[in-house]
């Protein structure tokens, strides 16, 4: 299975291959710090498993100063492609990903759980089982 995600000026683009290693809504101080954000609904892949197929040379990255994470995004239109985490992953905006499948997720991609989500600073009311620390573990009751 591959996902093919561009960004808003069509300069970059990217594909995503294999199933993600987690779709869920992440809660993270880190993702917090990064982006700006009270939560963040990604789909995460593996280095190998995600591929530029056009605009490397378009791609800026912002280092954080504290945290081992970056943000990638086009240097054009300012898009954020995906950001990465502690482990090197590609943390990819389920928004985004919808925005390029005619604003519909694919459903397999949808969160299926909440991460860190003792890091939170918004309670969510649905069903999903909500992770206290990562993506398995302790279940906030």
């Amino acid at each position: 299975m591959t996902y093919k995600i561009q960004c808003k000026c069509n300069r970059v683009q990217l594909s995503l291959h294999n199933e993600p290693i987690v779709h869920a809504y992440c809660h993270c101080n880190d993702c917090r710090d990064l982006l700006d954000i009270p939560y963040h609904s990604v789909a995460v892949w593996s280095e190998e498993n995600v591929s530029i197929d056009k605009g490397q040379d378009s791609i800026t990255i912002y280092q954080h100063p504290s945290l081992k994470m970056q943000k990638h995004f086009c240097s054009q239109c300012g898009d954020v492609l995906f950001n990465t985490n502690i482990m090197d992953w590609r943390v990819v905006s389920q928004l985004l990903i919808a925005r390029c499948y005619n604003n519909k997720l694919p459903p397999e991609l949808v969160s299926d759980r909440h991460v860190f989500y003792e890091q939170r600073i918004i309670n969510i009311a649905d069903d999903l089982p909500k992770y206290l620390r990562g993506s398995k573990g302790a279940l906030f009751e």
